[in-house]
């Protein structure tokens, strides 16, 4: 699943990405209200999980947005407010869990989950399709409408996968650096740059459109257009 934690708790938001990550999920982070909306505006995310007390926009607030735009994946308090009209008020904005600081980390990945499922979210698919490209995760083989095929390397495989899973919405930058190279490893921005840059320069001799676009300042999104 892919998840976004929305906490000023610099700590908490890395013990949290760093358990998601190791049990197989995607995950951003922010750590303020106003540029959390923005997150949300741009990704796909399944599971988001919210603070209430946040830097800029509180998390009331985003929670009413993302349902009064028709969200529809699972959103989970987590909060140092305990009282009975707190819980109220956080599922009356549209909540769908409610979990009181301080906490259990596996509680939480294991209530994420369950809101997953109850979305009745597929497994992830081993042939992946997006406009006229076609990745096939097994063979680490990707292909044009056109018959053209691309031979990618192992990282450039991770790259294009994680974009097309979440084809049509943004990924961050941090985002494709976790999931390419893991949670805590020192990676440079020219290392991501460079297979960035091998794998549009294999794209382009396919279609006359580049279907990676970068977003400046936040990260890429995999977009082909009409003619591909």
């Amino acid at each position: 699943m892919y998840v976004l934690i929305v906490d000023d708790d610099r700590r908490l938001t890395r013990l949290l990405a760093y358990l998601f990550e190791q049990a197989g999920h995607t995950v951003d982070v922010t750590h303020d209200g106003t540029e959390a909306r923005e997150y949300m505006r741009q990704c796909g995310n399944d599971v988001i999980i919210l603070d209430w007390m946040l830097p800029g926009e509180d998390g009331i607030s985003l929670c009413a947005a993302m349902r009064a735009r028709g969200f529809e994946g699972g959103l989970l308090m987590l909060t140092g407010r305990d009282a009975l009209e707190d819980r109220l008020e956080g599922f009356a904005a549209g909540a769908d869990d409610y979990l009181v600081k301080p906490f259990e980390p596996e509680e939480l990945l294991a209530r994420a989950e369950a809101l997953a499922r109850r979305a009745a979210r597929a497994p992830a698919p081993r042939l992946i399709e997006a406009g006229g490209w076609r990745l096939d995760c097994d063979d680490r083989r990707m292909q044009h409408v056109t018959g053209h095929a691309v031979e990618l390397t192992l990282r450039e495989f991770q790259l294009v996968e994680v974009l097309m899973r979440r084809a049509g919405h943004a990924v961050a930058r941090e985002t494709i650096r976790q999931q390419l190279w893991g949670l805590g490893r020192e990676v440079t921005d020219n290392a991501l740059d460079a297979t960035l840059r091998l794998l549009r320069r294999k794209l382009s001799r396919c279609a006359r459109e580049q279907p990676i676009q970068t977003l400046r300042g936040f990260g890429y999104r995999f977009e082909p257009g009409a003619d591909a």
